[in-house]
């Protein structure tokens, strides 16, 4: 009796068993020759991979100095004022006339509230402070908040920042705002 496949399926394997140990032979082969051929080069390579992330970090040239914003002139919130913000209406730099809008939250009252607001200027590089702007607000009775739009000259300072304070129903004052928002000090 002859099974299918036999003698000759077990022959047919016998010789197959030298290509499973000559692949790893012939690859063995070829990465030596490769290595004695090319080794400066992968040795380069593999050097200049390894100190790619370890390079000195190049100095950045001196540029302008960012100084710290000035501390509020007021508290957040006082009195009939709950809150004060500042904003400027359109991008404006140095030497310009730069328009701002001042927003003052208030708690309602059941009379007629006057505001007085005033826009400062803070020079961050000399340390000088000034009064640009100011003005009165008359408040309706139950009325929640005031808004002002108006235009300031700005000096031709390298780092500027405006901050709206108000007095009369409450001594409050915004978060400082730097004008322009990138200018710095000269090292």
């Amino acid at each position: 009796m002859v099974r299918a496949g036999g003698y000759a399926g077990v022959r047919a394997r016998r010789r197959r068993w030298w290509l499973w140990v000559a692949w790893p032979l012939v690859v063995c082969a070829v990465l030596a020759v490769e290595w004695s051929l090319l080794h400066e080069r992968i040795e380069a390579d593999i050097a200049l991979l390894l100190a790619s992330g370890r390079d000195a970090a190049v100095a950045p040239a001196p540029g302008p100095v960012l100084p710290p914003l000035p501390a509020a002139p007021a508290p957040a919130a006082d009195g009939a004022v709950g809150s004060v913000d500042l904003r400027t209406v359109r991008a404006c730099g140095a030497g310009q006339d730069c328009l701002v809008r001042i927003h003052v939250g208030l708690r309602p009252a059941p009379e007629p509230v006057a505001v007085d607001w005033t826009v400062r200027l803070d020079d961050l590089c000399g340390g000088a402070g000034a009064t640009l702007a100011g003005g009165t607000v008359s408040v309706p009775a139950g009325v929640d908040r005031a808004d002002v739009v108006g235009a300031v000259r700005m000096p031709d300072a390298g780092a500027t920042a405006l901050t709206a304070v108000t007095a009369g129903a409450g001594a409050a004052a915004s978060p400082a705002v730097r004008v322009p928002p990138t200018g710095g000090c000269a090292p």
